[in-house]
């Protein structure tokens, strides 16, 4: 059986967003949650811990913010690591 994302209209790109939608314009739906990282039940979806710092490997070009998956950005480009 197939799971499906459900997935949401980012108003600031109107791309599709899943999940929590973009960092850009967070969605209420699917807070709290358990950061896969740290392991705590947090109530932002903006949430950023230590372990995540590591493991960043986006910056969106709108806006700047940074994330570890490419799929909370309107814009993401790969960070150079050279």
């Amino acid at each position: 059986m197939t799971k499906y994302v459900k997935t949401y209209p980012c108003p600031t790109c109107g791309g599709r967003a899943s999940g929590r939608g973009h960092l850009c314009h967070p969605l209420k739906e699917g807070v709290p949650f358990t950061c896969e990282f740290c392991k705590k039940k947090v109530n932002d979806a903006r949430h950023v811990c230590a372990k995540m710092i590591d493991n960043i490997e986006y910056i969106c070009r709108n806006c700047g913010r940074l994330s570890v998956y490419d799929s909370l950005l309107c814009k993401p480009e790969v960070i150079d690591r050279d």
